[in-house]
């Protein structure tokens, strides 16, 4: 099989304007760190500032240090001529390809459409409050972490002064290291203010994160007592009381607190869904806009040239959300360029006199590559196109057709028969050129067990594999077939494994129909350094071949 050449190539001109969704302390910085590459960003934000005092992931005013960096941030981002910042907005719609996306948002002063190359969600968590979990009632002596960091982020900490204060983690959720910090960060913010005793009731100390377990030894060696709890105190509903067996003591301990301070849970913005359906990205685990692909990570979407990052993808800290932001930036300077991105013209081609209209396609793309043009006929832009070929085998009519992965193609390597040992069972193996292939090559070199009449076919993607291969390897000889794709979370195509596989339970469906044994065709799921993997399961059928014999179609 050819692999595509430069003549293959042409140049196409895109928007290089980037739309930057959030105006919290990551969306700053990377409207910041665009800017400085030489694009011109706009920024939106829904609220009628900038900086996040909604945003649990801003500076939350127990660090006069990091106060200021927000404020200079703020003021930067302000005074930048290359960026313009829309408070008061969302986005109403989004439709188009990367280097060519045509943005609705609604403002103040009304509905504003823009050209955009690229876009970056940068939305905040949000904050469950727990106490309902523990019992009690919010109140003057009940308190959020939330509520806590405002206190101490104004003049009125010193209400604080002399007092004896109770923190609750871990007991009303697993937690997470983000919890674990922000409650740390809050006992040695307590713990500076004079005459204060603190107390932490953990239910689990997640300390696994940098700087977390310093920070537990630090606020221990300032005078914070820990207990480490198998099952939540018994605290009184008006808070006044906490009762507990001391594990170290073993016996029963009461304390009377002044002030009992609540974990919260961190959730996805509420607003991630109706983006998510925007934008046409996926929702991931937790509401949050990042599956748990491993091709995803770190800050891409299902769709190329949508960026997530901080609390967009994922419960993480500022300086994860910083590293988000520095690939966010390369990721938008490797798309960007200087205006112009080389791509094959063949990766996808459409016939539109075949085409029906019947929007198949526009449906299938994991990728949003297939829009409409302004003559109502399909397009896929070869710049969001990643070639995975799942709309083609899906296409009724044949109508789109993959470079290098053409239906006539790979009938003719199905035709070919490509056989060693004629007289041994023959096996096709289709097999994704992301995990599968690879799998066979390493099997191959370390001279694994392998059948002597396999035939190896590299697809794009198993998603490619349509249900015209699997019988046609079967009408040309073959004795048994194979589809072998990516784990689950593992495929670049998000779900070309899983339509694979339901081809798969259809064919099983047709063989028996034909009277031929549905243990002959197998879907297996590999990644690229399974070689022994590889081998298992190309034996483990040749094996099962051997106890039903010869396919009826070779005698």
């Amino acid at each position: 099989m050819s692999e595509m050449i430069l003549s293959d190539m042409e140049e196409i001109k895109i928007n290089t304007d980037v739309l930057v969704v959030g105006g919290g302390y990551t969306g700053l910085k990377a409207a910041k760190g665009i800017s400085d590459s030489g694009y011109s960003v706009v920024l939106i934000e829904s609220d009628t500032i900038i900086g996040g005092e909604k945003n649990p992931l801003s500076f939350i005013g127990i660090d006069v240090t990091a106060q200021d960096e927000l404020k200079r941030l703020v003021d930067d981002v302000a005074a930048d001529d290359a960026v313009n910042v829309l408070m008061n907005t969302r986005l109403v719609s989004a439709a188009g390809v990367p280097g060519d996306f045509t943005i609705r948002l609604a403002t103040s002063d009304g509905d504003l459409e823009k050209k955009i190359g690229a876009i970056v969600v940068a939305t905040n968590f949000s904050n469950k409050p727990l106490s309902g979990a523990y019992g009690l009632s919010l109140s003057d002596s009940v308190l959020t972490l939330s509520q806590l960091e405002y206190l101490l982020s104004g003049s009125d900490r010193d209400r604080l002064s002399n007092k004896t204060i109770a923190f609750m983690v871990g007991f009303a959720q697993e937690g997470d290291a983000l919890v674990m910090e922000r409650i740390l960060s809050n006992v040695l913010a307590v713990e500076s203010i004079g005459g204060c005793t603190t107390y932490v009731f953990a239910g689990n100390l997640k300390v696994a994160s940098d700087g977390l377990e310093r920070a537990y030894l630090e606020s221990r060696d300032k005078g914070a007592t820990y207990f480490k709890l198998k099952t939540m105190p018994t605290i009184s509903p008006d808070g006044e009381s906490i009762s507990f067996i001391d594990p170290v003591l073993r016996k029963k301990m009461e304390l009377s607190p002044d002030v009992i301070v609540i974990e919260e849970e961190i959730l996805a913005d509420e607003m991630n869904p109706l983006l998510a359906a925007i934008l046409r990205i996926d929702v991931g685990p937790g509401g949050f806009l990042q599956t748990d692909n491993i091709h995803r990570f770190p800050v891409q979407s299902n769709r190329e040239g949508i960026f997530v990052i901080g609390g967009t993808r994922d419960v993480q800290n500022i300086p994860t959300a910083l590293m988000d932001v520095e690939n966010a930036v390369l990721e938008i300077n490797h798309l960007l360029k200087d205006g112009k991105i080389v791509v094959p013209k063949n990766k996808a081609v459409l016939d539109i006199g075949k085409c029906t209209f019947c929007i198949t396609c526009y449906r299938l793309c994991p990728h949003g590559a297939i829009y409409w043009d302004n003559t109502n006929k399909p397009v896929i832009s070869p710049v969001a196109c990643q070639g995975c070929g799942i709309c083609a085998s899906d296409c009724p009519m044949d109508a789109i057709q993959i470079g290098n992965y053409s239906d006539a193609e790979i009938m003719d390597k199905i035709k070919s028969n490509g056989s060693a040992a004629p007289d041994d069972l023959r096996i096709v193996a289709f097999c994704c050129q992301n995990s599968a292939y690879e799998a066979g090559l390493m099997a191959d070199a370390f001279q694994m067990e392998t059948p002597a009449n396999l035939q190896v076919i590299k697809v794009p993607c198993a998603g490619k594999v349509d249900l015209d291969y699997i019988m046609k390897a079967f009408v040309e000889g073959a004795d048994g077939v194979l589809v072998m794709a990516c784990h689950p979370g593992n495929c670049k195509s998000e779900k070309g494994n899983t339509y694979a596989e339901w081809r798969v339970v259809d064919a099983h469906r047709m063989l028996e129909e034909t009277g031929l044994e549905k243990e002959r065709l197998g879907f297996v799921t590999l990644a690229s350094n399974m070689g022994i993997g590889f081998s298992s399961a190309v034996v483990d059928l040749e094996n099962r071949l051997k106890a039903l014999g010869t396919s009826p179609f070779n005698k």
